[in-house]
């Protein structure tokens, strides 16, 4: 069972995320690794993180974006993004928007 544990800090806002995965073999974690990191690209080459902090995580396939954005419409973007990411089977986007 891998732990993670990040925090980001922007501007007055905090986002927290901490999840529990039970990975049967790296693999599945180098796999969930990797649809994170492409999945922050895609918002940041968007624009949709610059001024908040957005989390995001994977559970095998399963990602899970919190934080908040500017608007509704990047929210949407960023869940958008995500799904357009190979490998991932489901978003469950819980931004909130200012």
């Amino acid at each position: 069972m891998a732990t993670s544990s990040r925090s980001i800090t922007v501007e007055h806002d905090r986002v927290q995320t901490s999840a529990k995965h039970h990975y049967g073999s790296p693999t599945e974690r180098a796999i969930d690794d990797r649809i994170i990191a492409e999945v922050k690209s895609e918002i940041a080459e968007d624009g949709i993180s610059n001024r908040y902090p957005v989390a995001v995580d994977c559970d095998h396939g399963t990602v899970l974006l919190s934080g908040v954005v500017e608007s509704a419409r990047d929210a949407r973007r960023a869940a958008r993004d995500a799904a357009e990411v190979r490998g991932v089977v489901a978003v469950r986007n819980r931004l909130t928007w200012r």
